[in-house]
């Protein structure tokens, strides 16, 4: 059955998910590596991963963490599952998708917490696969835990037939119930999550070390002949931490993280790239480019227009809109600033505000709408450095400011990060427009 976009806009409205990453089979998914000149950044994925797409040729090193860095809801998550997808369709790794939103609690998240999630993923797909390991792989997991009696009794309240630690304990089905159970309760129960995070910093080392060793018992018994296979964490969701979450995941426990010996990538929020604090442990050279509508010297991005406008369309009948041609879908596109997520919150304001179709006027209601959100904590100097940028159509640095003003939306950042502009709605409230007119007077003057 072919995808019909709906045609009400309630259906619409109740479709829109911020959250939401599409897969590559989804029929909204929309292919934007045109749009955002971001043809090479799947090859140097897999090569820094160690497997060259063009030649087959293979030689993954023995652990690497890649950050995956880009504008919070810019798509970073569906680019990541189509080129999961790929890298384990080249039978050179495993990949295991960890979406820690899901699995665990975003506040005050901590290294620990993803080596856990890590390993409850990875050993649901060891269960989902009939991967057959060695007792010897599977112990030092069971052990760690058997060490903890809080968290045993947490399986033991939960399942109670197994007791942790003895011979029936030393398989897949019970180390997967087992991390299932303890990944549940860090998330949800506060005793659970202080118990783990107390064992963790007692035995990380031996936590590490039973996971590394699961790893690579892994890898060996999914080889294909001669053939290098590797297993491959993607890890969703530290983008989306809080600004000091951010840091000490990401610089304050790198140690710990780098511990964990692996392939992996993780989302990673687009300041902390430019907060130069990360250390050169960290591989941080990977960046899912915005997709632009427009050059530095406004000269229009056709690509960029085209994937977006049919974003839209895969989420809104175009009988929806008033005008024959949609004119008023490439006004959203314009207010958006070419932001994904910022086009999805222009359409839900315009099916919040519309009675039966989007004119021109709701078009316009629903920017005022968005624009009042930012009005809320803009500043004057936020203001007056919006409108130094867009003035000089570059980027004037990396301070404070802008770092804060690109997490929060208010800036985007294009080509890697060359130029920048403010966010088009911001550019309606009257605080910018009086920036601007102080700025054009200093000049006159």
């Amino acid at each position: 059955m072919s995808y019909k976009a709906p045609e009400n806009l309630i259906e619409v409205l109740q479709r829109i998910n911020f959250e939401e990453a599409l897969d590559p089979d989804d029929p909204r998914y929309v292919d934007t590596e045109k749009a955002r000149g971001s043809q090479q950044v799947f090859a140097s994925l897999a090569k820094t991963l160690g497997w060259d797409p063009r030649t087959n040729a293979t030689f993954p090193p023995a652990s690497k963490h890649v950050l995956f860095f880009g504008h919070v809801g810019s798509g970073k998550t569906t680019e990541l599952r189509r080129y999961g997808k790929a890298l384990n369709d080249s039978n050179r790794f495993l990949v295991i998708q960890v979406d820690l939103l899901t699995l665990l609690d975003r506040n005050n998240l901590s290294y620990s917490e993803v080596l856990l999630a890590m390993a409850d993923r990875l050993v649901f797909e060891i269960k989902r696969q009939s991967i057959e390991l060695d007792r010897d792989a599977i112990k030092p997991i069971v052990d760690w835990f058997a060490a903890s009696t809080r968290l045993t009794e947490s399986y033991r309240e939960s399942e109670g037939a197994v007791q942790v630690g003895s011979e029936a304990s030393f398989g897949i089905p019970f180390v997967a119930k087992l991390l299932g159970i303890v990944t549940a309760g860090v998330k949800v129960g506060s005793t659970i999550k202080d118990e783990w995070r107390s064992e963790a910093r007692k035995r990380f080392t031996a936590l590490a070390a039973a996971f590394n060793g699961l790893v690579r018992q892994t890898e060996q018994k999914i080889r294909n002949s001669d053939v290098t296979r590797r297993v491959l964490f993607v890890a969703d969701g530290t983008d989306k931490l809080s600004g000091e979450d951010t840091t000490r995941f990401f610089v304050e426990d790198v140690e710990q993280l780098l511990a964990i010996e692996a392939l992996a990538i993780y989302t990673a929020p687009l300041q902390l790239k430019f907060s130069g604090r990360l250390t050169g442990k960290l591989d941080a050279s990977l960046m899912l480019p915005m997709i632009k509508l427009r050059e530095r010297d406004d000269s229009p991005c056709l690509e960029g227009r085209k994937a977006l406008r049919e974003m839209v369309l895969k989420r809104a009948s175009a009988k929806l809109f008033a005008n024959p041609t949609q004119v008023e879908i490439d006004q959203l596109v314009d207010l958006s600033g070419g932001h994904p997520r910022e086009l999805l919150r222009l359409l839900k304001q315009c099916c919040l505000i519309a009675e039966d179709v989007i004119n021109g006027t709701i078009v316009g209601l629903a920017a005022d709408k968005l624009a009042s959100e930012y009005r809320y904590w803009l500043k004057e100097a936020d203001y007056e450095r919006l409108v130094a940028i867009d003035s000089a159509k570059t980027a004037l640095g990396n301070e404070d400011i802008d770092q804060e003003l690109i997490h929060r939306l208010a800036l985007m950042q294009y080509n890697e990060g060359s130029w920048r502009a403010s966010h088009p709605v911001i550019r309606r409230l009257d605080g910018y427009v009086a920036a601007r007119e102080r700025s054009a007077n200093r000049i006159d003057g």
